[in-house]
């Protein structure tokens, strides 16, 4: 058996934080701490925005092309016994990737044009319709449920495969995998990720920071109050 690097910085970066921040937007949003559940969903869409970004140009591993197969591919890998080793994402949980991501992308606009009638609104509220803003404020409020199901689906997934031998969420935390033979994966620095993050962060501190930080320190002020 050999060690071997199979994923990236950026890749476990947002995986990790992913988790965290899913987590807070929900106790947030059950607390209806409004300015902190904005800025985690602010952080969460310029990890995800950035993450989109380097499925394109990132490490091969981490990119769309090495692990989005077609349903007929994805049987196929099924049917296989022993299955090979995947240098990243195996065609089953690349869906699940693709899924995720695009749940937690449509969380992240529709909750921009949510309203619940009383003390906030996404920016997008008074500029689009009122049956968008009815239909978001809907999605919004079960998808997150239908998120934390899936993320659970996955974890358990990955607990499995931990427990059998195959050691995924070792290797999400280290980024390294003993592998029958050596595993050859040509990688990205994790430095051009987190660029990309602060980068998107920064756009959005410009478009919302202001009415954010508004309501973070209204938030404090109540609560030490």
């Amino acid at each position: 058996m050999q060690k071997s690097k199979i994923w990236d910085g950026a890749v476990r970066i947002f995986h990790w934080s992913q988790v965290v921040l899913l987590a807070g937007l929900w106790y947030s949003a059950e607390q209806e701490w409004y300015g902190l559940h904005m800025t985690f969903a602010y952080t969460l869409a310029a990890l995800l925005v950035s993450r989109v970004i380097w499925g394109f140009i990132g490490s091969e591993n981490a990119r769309f092309s090495h692990f989005v197969k077609s349903p007929r591919q994805a049987w196929q890998w099924l049917r296989l016994s022993p299955k090979p080793v995947a240098t990243g994402h195996n065609p089953l949980s690349g869906y699940m990737v693709m899924l995720l991501l695009t749940l937690i992308g449509l969380q992240f606009l529709t909750g921009l044009m949510t309203s619940d009638d009383i003390l906030t609104e996404g920016p997008l509220v008074a500029l689009v319709p009122a049956s968008w803003v009815s239909v978001a404020s809907s999605f919004h409020k079960w998808n997150i449920n239908l998120i934390l199901g899936l993320v659970a689906v996955h974890v358990l997934a990955a607990v499995v495969h931990q427990w059998r031998g195959d050691k995924i969420i070792t290797a999400m935390l280290t980024g390294t995998k003993q592998s029958p033979e050596s595993v050859k994966v040509t990688f990205r620095s994790a430095g051009l990720y987190l660029v990309m993050v602060l980068l998107v962060f920064a756009l959005f501190y410009v478009w919302q920071g202001a009415q954010v930080l508004e309501l973070l320190r209204g938030e404090w002020a109540s609560y030490l109050s």
